[in-house]
Formats: structure tokens, C-alpha cells, sequence
């Protein structure tokens, strides 16, 4: 068992960790939404773009698309500064 799959030192490793930490912790309070590619912002809560209706992550549960796709601009927000 290799307790280090991604072959990351001590300090890269812990960082990785704080960041998924992070991310968690924010699909948790704004939802999968605030993170997809297809998502579209009304009234400040963040849906399925056309369908208001789908928010908070429906789109892996539905089955309809579209489905979720991670934006990956989102993810520099959790990342620390050098």
C-alpha cells in the first residue's frame, strides 16, 4: 500500500490536502454548481444554465444533460499564494 499515490514531497502533499480541504468545504456551502462550467447565476444562487430549477448539483443525480464539468478557473481560488 503506497500511502503517497501521487508521489508528492511532505510540504506538497499537505498542501494538496489543505486545497481538497478547501474545495470540500465550498461545494458544501455554495453548492456543486458554483464550480461547473455550465452553470449560469440568478439572484445570486448559481443553477444549470436555461434551468433554474437544477441547482446545488441535480445534474449527478438526473441523469439529463448537461451534466457537470468542473471549471477549472474556479479551483485557483483555493490555492495559496507563493
Amino acid at each position: 500500500m503506497n500511502l503517497n499515490p501521487l508521489n508528492l514531497t511532505r510540504p506538497e502533499s499537505a498542501a494538496e490536502q489543505r486545497l481538497r480541504k478547501r474545495y470540500r468545504a465550498a461545494i458544501r456551502k455554495r453548492g456543486l454548481c458554483a464550480f461547473c462550467t455550465c452553470r449560469q447565476t440568478t439572484l445570486g444562487i448559481a443553477h444549470c444554465r436555461g434551468q433554474p430549477g437544477r441547482q446545488m448539483g441535480m445534474c449527478q443525480d438526473d441523469g439529463r444533460l448537461p451534466a457537470f464539468r468542473l471549471d477549472d478557473t474556479t479551483i485557483d481560488e483555493f490555492r495559496e499564494a507563493a
